[in-house]
Parts: C-alpha cells; sequence; structure tokens
C-alpha cells in the first residue's frame, strides 16, 4: 500500500506541474510574416504570407476583420514552410486578424494570429484564442488507455500464443479481449481529440465530421490506423490453430511497433533512421514485459506447478527484451533532451526522472523475480509461489503508473523541441515601410552561420517584387559604433539575406536599407531594430 501511494503521490505532482503549464509547445513556430504583426498598410494586401522554421499543413485559417465579420474561406497554397493566405480585395480601413492553426511535421498543432490594419489601427479589439487546453486532460487519458489496451492487450495474446500456447483459461482470454476492446474505444476517441486539438475547440466539437477528419488529416491519424489494425489482430490470434495464434500475434506485435513509430515527438526527431526504429523496438520490448504479467498472474495462482516452466521461458526472453528496449531508450532520451541540465529545467525531464525512478524499481522487482522468487516456486509450502505472485502484482501497478507517466508526453515537449522553438524565436525584426516600398527585416541570432538577416522586399500594397539590389546598414552610435554595410544576396524567390554578421552589442540599432529597384530608381528606408543576447 505504501508503494501504490507513493506512486499516486508521484503522479499527481508531475500532473500538476504539467496542468500548470501556462502553454503547450510543439514543434513548428512562426518565422516570420508578410505584412509583419502590427503593420499599417496604405491598401488591401493580396495575400498574408506566413514562413515558420519547418513544412507545415494548414488545418484553419480565418480572418476577422475591422467590422468584426468573419472570413472562414480563404484560398491557401502550401509550400514547405510558407504558406501564403489570398486576403478578399473588399476589407474595410482598421485592424484585421488573421488566425492561423497548421500542422507540424510530428503530427502537433499550433496556432497563432498576425495583426495588421489598412490606413490606420483600430482601437479597439482583441486578438483570437491562440491554443485551446481544454481538451489536455481527456487528451492524457484517453492515450493512456490506448497504451494500456495495446501493450497489456496485444503483448498479453503474444505471450499467450507464442510462450503459454498450452495455457488453458476462458478467464484471461476475456480479460485480454477486454482490454483490446478498451484500446480501440480509446484510440477513436483519442483521434477525435487529436481533431479538436488541431482546431483549437472544444469538447463538444467532437459531434462535428470536421472535427474527427482534421484528426484523421494529422500524422496520429496513421497512429491510430495501426493501432487498430494491431489490436484486430491481436483479438484474432486469441482463437484458431496454434500456427494461425502465433502468425497474428506476431504480425500485432509489428504494426504496434509501427504505430508508435509514426507520430509522436520521437518521430519528428532527427536522424529519423535512428529514432523511428527506436521508438518501435523500445515499444515492442514493453508489450512483451506487460503483456505478460497479467496472464503469468493468473497462471501462478491457478497452478504453480504448470505455470513453473512458463515463468522461466518468459524470463529468458525478458533479458533480451530488457536489453532492447533499455537500449532503445537511452538513445532516445539522449537525442530529447539535449543536455543532462534539462532534465531538472524541464517539465518533460521531471516526466523523464519520475518514469526512471518507477522503471528502475520495475527492474530491482524483475532481479528479484529471476534470481530468488522463481526458484522458489519449487519450494512444496506453496510460499514462493505466493511470494512471486505478490511481486507480479506490484510490477502491474508500477506499470500502469509509467503508462500514465509516458501519456503525460503527448502534451509535454521535449527540450529539443523546445530548443528548436526557442532558436526560431531568438531573432529580431522591423518593418519599414514608405508610400512605395516595404521591407521585413529578421535578424536570426547564432548557429553555424553566425548572425544571418532575412529581408523580403513589397510594393506599399503589400505585392511581392524584385529589387536589382539591396544594402544593408546596421549602425549604433551610443555604442561608438560606425555603420556596418553589407551587400545582401539573392535566396529562394522572395528573399535576400545578409549572413555571417558580428553584433556583439546588444541593444537598440539603426537600421537603413538601401533598394535598387531600377538602373534609374533607388528607395532608403530607415528604423530601428532591438538586438538581444
Amino acid at each position: 500500500m505504501a508503494m501504490t501511494r507513493a506512486i499516486l503521490i508521484m503522479l499527481l505532482l508531475a500532473l500538476g506541474s504539467l496542468l500548470g503549464a501556462n502553454a503547450a509547445f510543439a514543434h513548428a513556430a512562426l518565422v516570420e510574416s508578410h505584412p509583419a504583426d502590427g503593420a499599417v498598410l496604405d491598401g488591401v494586401p493580396p495575400m498574408v504570407r506566413l514562413r515558420f522554421n519547418e513544412p507545415v499543413s494548414p488545418l484553419v485559417i480565418g480572418l476577422t476583420d475591422a467590422r468584426g465579420r468573419r472570413h472562414h474561406v480563404l484560398k491557401t497554397l502550401a509550400r514547405n514552410e510558407v504558406l501564403e493566405i489570398s486576403v478578399p480585395p473588399d476589407m474595410p480601413r482598421g485592424s484585421h486578424i488573421l488566425s492561423y492553426r497548421v500542422n507540424s511535421g510530428d503530427g502537433h498543432p499550433i496556432g497563432g494570429s498576425v495583426v495588421f490594419s489598412i490606413g490606420a489601427p483600430t482601437e479597439t479589439g482583441t486578438r483570437p484564442r491562440a491554443e485551446g487546453e481544454g481538451v489536455r486532460i481527456p487528451i492524457v487519458l484517453a492515450r493512456t488507455i490506448v497504451y494500456i489496451g495495446l501493450f497489456a492487450g496485444v503483448g498479453g495474446a503474444f505471450f499467450r500464443a507464442w510462450l503459454a500456447p498450452g495455457l488453458a483459461g476462458r478467464g484471461t482470454d476475456h480479460a485480454l479481449v477486454a482490454l483490446m476492446a478498451t484500446g480501440f474505444l480509446a484510440c477513436s476517441a483519442s483521434l477525435g481529440l487529436q481533431g479538436v486539438d488541431a482546431l483549437g475547440g472544444v469538447l463538444t466539437d467532437m459531434a462535428s465530421a470536421a472535427t474527427w477528419a482534421a484528426g484523421w488529416a494529422t500524422s496520429y491519424g496513421m497512429t491510430v490506423a495501426a493501432g487498430t489494425a494491431a489490436l484486430l489482430l491481436g483479438w484474432l490470434s486469441l482463437r484458431g490453430p496454434s500456427g494461425w495464434r502465433r502468425v497474428c500475434s506476431l504480425l500485432a506485435m509489428g504494426m504496434l511497433g509501427l504505430s508508435l513509430s509514426l507520430s509522436g515527438h520521437a518521430s519528428a526527431a532527427a536522424p529519423q533512421w535512428v529514432t523511428r526504429p527506436a521508438v518501435f523496438i523500445h515499444a515492442v520490448g514493453v508489450a512483451y514485459w506487460i503483456g505478460a504479467l497479467f496472464p503469468l498472474l493468473v497462471a501462478i495462482r491457478k497452478s504453480p506447478e504448470a505455470a513453473f516452466p512458463i515463468v522461466r521461458r518468459f524470463s529468458t526472453g525478458a533479458l533480451v527484451a530488457v536489453a532492447a528496449l533499455t537500449l532503445a531508450g537511452i538513445a532516445l532520451t539522449v537525442i530529447q533532451m539535449g543536455s543532462p541540465a534539462n532534465l531538472i529545467d524541464t517539465t518533460y525531464g521531471q516526466v523523464l526522472i519520475a518514469k526512471t525512478l518507477l522503471v528502475g524499481t520495475l527492474l530491482v522487482l524483475a532481479a528479484l523475480n529471476r534470481l530468488w522468487l522463481t526458484p522458489a516456486m519449487t519450494i512444496p509450502d506453496g510460499s514462493g509461489a505466493k511470494w512471486l505472485a505478490r511481486s507480479i502484482k506490484a510490477e502491474i501497478i508500477l506499470c500502469l503508473a509509467i503508462l500514465a507517466l509516458v501519456g503525460l508526453w503527448r502534451v509535454t515537449p521535449p527540450p529539443r523541441a523546445i530548443a528548436a522553438i526557442s532558436e526560431a524565436s531568438r531573432s529580431a525584426s522591423v518593418h519599414l515601410h514608405s508610400n512605395k516600398l516595404m521591407a521585413q527585416l529578421t535578424l536570426s541570432q547564432g548557429g553555424a552561420g553566425g548572425t544571418r538577416v532575412r529581408i523580403v522586399i513589397a510594393t506599399g500594397q503589400a505585392e511581392p517584387m524584385n529589387p536589382k539590389e539591396i544594402t544593408l546598414h546596421l549602425e549604433k552610435p551610443d555604442a561608438g559604433i560606425e555603420p556596418i554595410s553589407r551587400q545582401a544576396r539573392k535566396v529562394g524567390t522572395d528573399g535576400w539575406e545578409v549572413a555571417s554578421l558580428a553584433l556583439p552589442v546588444a541593444g537598440a540599432w539603426k537600421v537603413k536599407v538601401d533598394i535598387l529597384v531600377d538602373d534609374f530608381e533607388k528607395v532608403s528606408l530607415e528604423g530601428t531594430m532591438t538586438v538581444g543576447h
């Protein structure tokens, strides 16, 4: 009871820490917009261009104009990390809010908004909510139940087919069927919740077909498909001849590993030739271990003598499974954590510490079972079997706690993802404009190429243009730094870049951009950019 109470306290603390966070993070981040957030334009721009730090796909795009009208049907073109959103030509004067929700590569949605004004800003107005948090707890609960159905149900079916083919027990099979049926229902529910999260809606939106379509469109849709196939194959493996059972259960384990490797934080981590196979191996190893616990407990209680050879076979295979899942887990941890300091400084690291403590306790119990309690099953008075059954009960409790902690990772970004967002956000930007031209400057600090400045030029009506030449001047008179002048080079179809800048002093810098429109016209735009380190 003391162990159970301690585990529950640990889970509550981890859940409370997670739910107390102010915002959820995802892997993609908005790098720049054109027009820029807060820009004041002379006329209606033909489009709004959003550039992210990685390829994204649009989920929901909406435009609220200065009169409060909501425009939902907007033509959107996705080109890798760039979204081009057409703007209605009849937009009134005032401030307008473009809100977006996009799907990043790992299936996690992000949202935000960009405000731009035509003529002059509107005095009042609020931005739409970018991130909905009402489904966080249901998502965690649904994912935890999915894990239980997959690992305990499919893993238990594999145990029955390969390690205990002669184990008679309709009650055991019925329990495994119930676990897999529950997992199937949780898979379905989690797909709908994924859609709600993707669209930034509320739970009642699960009644809408669009919500389910949005969930299916994310990478988690393939996870649900493969997971459902694993559950179906696991159910089929509980009936029929021995050969049929073994084939179905083996395929079920393969689909289980595939399911978890198709989405999630690890699926989007690089190098994917390491992370996806590592997730597959880790998941299969966990299913082998967790799936055996309930059938073993039933077998030991029913007949310790008949269960003894089954326990020995499982214990031998468990050595390989534990070694494989441990190595895969270490590889994933190194990739996701980045630095040991992140174990303490991030919620993901804190959940990992709690999980590691529980897994360590589980390994101690496993060693106790293999070295002492399994041999003790041969004691005539049956005390060895009773202690082994008690130990397996404790393992089941620990495994449930571990799966609950793993479920928290659905709404907890790994330090690798936070670092990617931080890198994208370590930038300064400024919007410069005149009646003829406007320029969006984005300064990105650090990285292998040093500090870089990206420049996008457009007309006064925010239409893309292609000047002949651009020169950037940066000056900080209050620090005694004379102008630094750099020629920009063309990058892609709509951008210019100045690379390898050295700006060691933080603060406000004077910025001047000389734009050679053609052989006879030159336009200069000036402003101030705040640079921080």
